[in-house]
């Protein structure tokens, strides 16, 4: 540790500043923010995709005006659930279409807003008979 953060560490382990007093820092290239930073969003995202799936809310949505049947997982591992919905259902579709607006849904799955919306309800049944 630099001496002026063993200065601070041990200022706020004493009680922390006095009323008036404030402390500027600044900390140069090569200091390990970046890194620690990192460690930090890595472990979160890690804790967040260990969870077990505590329950699997059903419900129904539409699409461009199409009926889906959606399923929001609380808990679980969504990159997980995401790769198997890849290899059993085909390629994700977007729901976010920029160029035009389309009248039909054109794909059979889509994932959006923490939810799995399937457009033919044997599709649903089947990820929830997997993830259940």
């Amino acid at each position: 540790m630099y001496p002026w953060q063993q200065q601070m560490f041990d200022r706020i382990t004493a009680g922390g500043f006095k009323p008036g007093e404030m402390i500027v820092m600044t900390a140069g290239r090569r200091t390990g923010k970046s890194q620690m930073t990192q460690q930090a969003i890595d472990r979160l995202m890690r804790d967040l995709n260990s969870r077990p799936i505590e329950e699997l809310v059903l419900s129904e949505g539409r699409i461009y005006g199409a009926r889906y049947h959606c399923v929001e997982p609380i808990g679980g591992n969504w990159r997980e659930m995401e790769d198997w919905c890849i290899r059993t259902y085909g390629e994700v579709g977007s729901v976010w279409r920029a160029d035009k607006w389309i009248e039909e849904p054109a794909q059979r799955w889509y994932a959006n807003d923490r939810k799995f919306w399937f457009r033919r309800e044997a599709d649903c049944t089947m990820f929830v008979l997997k993830w259940r």
